[in-house]
């Protein structure tokens, strides 16, 4: 079963900036079934398309999709850089 709570943030500010799922589908040039899988959490967007939603409602990739964002990060210990 999803948790279709994950997407809340998404789907309020659709709903507060009174945009269809069509409308934006069409304002994004993306087919409406996606807006709809990627509200529904069944489907998540690509990089390219998480940064023109985060544009498109004037916030953070990372308020947008809390979800994608809960991510634990471990570096090795070997984490030097150096320079070309």
């Amino acid at each position: 079963m999803l948790d279709t709570r994950r997407r809340e943030s998404f789907r309020k500010l659709r709903q507060q900036f009174n945009i269809s799922q069509r409308q934006l589908s069409i304002d994004l040039n993306i087919s409406e079934s996606h807006i709809r899988n990627i509200e529904s959490g069944r489907g998540n967007p690509d990089a390219k398309l998480l940064f023109k939603l985060a544009k498109y409602f004037d916030t953070s990739p990372e308020i947008l999709f809390p979800d994608l964002a809960d991510v634990e990060i471990k570096r090795s210990t070997n984490n030097s850089l150096s320079l070309l």
